[in-house]
């Protein structure tokens, strides 16, 4: 069960390195600043993680935005001109300077890329440095100019919190919403209410990975969900705040590895969108009708739309690759 958290967070980073791409970059890049892309994901292949912008879902029109070979996780800010995601730096074979992550800005309308956190190398208890920091998992409050994200700046991974302004980006001492007292229970993908009141995320504390829920200022944590399966993973409130998505192996049939769910914001009233297959990573649609996310099989990705309601499920986006984290552009 921990697998499903801390391989993904962790495959791939000790080995390889990274390459320089940016001469490519800057030239898809000026391609990008004359439209507005309707939805980010990211796409997987063999040595590399690239974020792409839809600017035509109808068509499904892909631009690769990507300036590293692992970049991930992406989050709109409410404006839905500028972007948070995650950029990862590879172990460098000629440095030997560590695996590390951090969290960059990227501004739709120009070739803009900032840091909000910096890596530091961080000790075990018996305060033996054991590695550089890894920041990841950022989601951008539509309410306030907050991001939330996931980091092990303290040896273990935790949630944490950061303000950014409009004149001064860096990693200006985030604030620690969560405190792991033990190496099984886990915390991982936090995400913001509409309002930016409440953090939902996940947390293996109980032995299984459940959905959780706090006050923004880290008080009043709260489970919602105790499904006695797997995993419960990857939750995201609706535009309007009414309900929370979420991928699941409850109710696996045989047929079934993950579904999407949808829960009201208390853990009740807890619905099975998706009927088949392998759908992790859902996000919503502006309007909250409509859930998109990623439909998975061993070799493909898929990026699938549906109705909340569970009908007219259709296929978005193909690629030669794995296609997963959507995450569709704020109303604005």
């Amino acid at each position: 069960m921990k697998k499903s958290i801390v391989s993904v967070l962790l495959a791939g980073l000790l080995v390889l390195n990274g390459c320089d791409k940016k001469d490519d970059y800057f030239a898809r890049f000026a391609d990008l600043t004359k439209v507005h892309p309707d939805l980010l994901f990211v796409s997987e292949s063999p040595g590399s993680q690239h974020i792409y912008a839809v600017h035509d879902t109808a068509r499904g029109d892909v631009l690769d935005v990507s300036y590293n070979d692992f970049e991930l996780d992406p989050t709109w800010e409410k404006s839905g001109r500028v972007f948070a995601y995650t950029n990862i730096h590879l172990f460098n074979s000629s440095t030997g300077q560590p695996a590390h992550s951090n969290i960059y800005i990227r501004h739709m309308d120009s070739s803009s890329i900032t840091p909000i956190t910096y890596s530091k190398y961080y000790q075990d208890t018996n305060r033996v440095i054991k590695g550089l920091t890894l920041n990841l998992r950022p989601d951008w409050s539509l309410n306030t100019s907050e991001v939330v994200f996931l980091s092990n700046r303290d040896s273990l991974f935790n949630i944490y919190k950061t303000t950014i302004s409009d004149t001064l980006y860096g990693d200006t001492l985030p604030t620690k919403l969560t405190e792991i007292d033990d190496k099984i229970n886990i915390f991982c993908h936090p995400s913001w209410s509409p309002d930016g009141s409440k953090i939902v995320y996940t947390s293996s504390k109980t032995g299984n990975e459940e959905i959780w829920i706090m006050n923004a200022d880290g008080t009043g944590k709260t489970q919602l969900t105790d499904l006695n399966a797997s995993i419960a993973a990857r939750p995201r409130f609706s535009p309007s705040g009414d309900k929370i998505a979420f991928y699941s192996s409850y109710l696996k049939d045989g047929n079934d590895s993950l579904n999407i769910f949808t829960m009201n914001p208390n853990g009740t009233g807890i619905q099975k969108v998706t009927q088949s297959g392998n759908n992790i990573d859902p996000a919503w649609t502006p309007d909250g009708n409509r859930i998109v996310y990623s439909k998975r099989t061993s070799t493909r990705g898929y990026i699938y739309l549906i109705n909340r309601d569970g009908t007219e499920e259709k296929k978005m986006i193909s690629k030669d690759s794995r296609a997963y984290y959507p995450i569709w552009r704020p109303a604005h």
